[in-house]
């Protein structure tokens, strides 16, 4: 199974969490996440706009929302089990549904913050 690359808003507190908690059980390390603020990265073909309100995911090609969250889950084998789910989800869109309404919601803190520790 190929490595998914992840872009994620270090500003947002729960996406932040989502990455933290991911990186704990991938045991097989096949999420490489990395900060959508971070400048200086190669994001070649990555739509910004929409990578700011959903996070962002590439393979072959890039996936946005309840998409990419689908493609991390599936290389977590804690995680295989609820693949029946999170497969029907995928393909009704409700998972894409609720996906907008948890991004839309979301906190943005504009701080740079480094190692749990933020400055104002």
């Amino acid at each position: 199974m190929r490595k998914v690359i992840v872009y994620y808003d270090s500003w947002c507190p729960r996406c932040t969490k989502f990455m933290k908690t991911v990186k704990k059980i991938d045991w097989l390390n096949l999420t490489d996440f990395r900060s959508l603020r971070e400048r200086g990265q190669s994001m070649n073909g990555i739509d910004y706009l929409r990578a700011e309100k959903e996070m962002a995911s590439y393979i072959n090609s890039w996936s946005y929302g309840y998409q990419s969250i689908f493609r991390i889950l599936m290389r977590l084998p804690l995680l295989w089990l609820f693949f029946p789910v999170l497969w029907l989800m995928q393909i009704t869109k409700i998972g894409q549904i609720i996906y907008i309404q948890l991004a839309v919601n979301r906190k943005i803190i504009p701080l740079h913050c480094d190692n749990d520790v933020c400055n104002i």
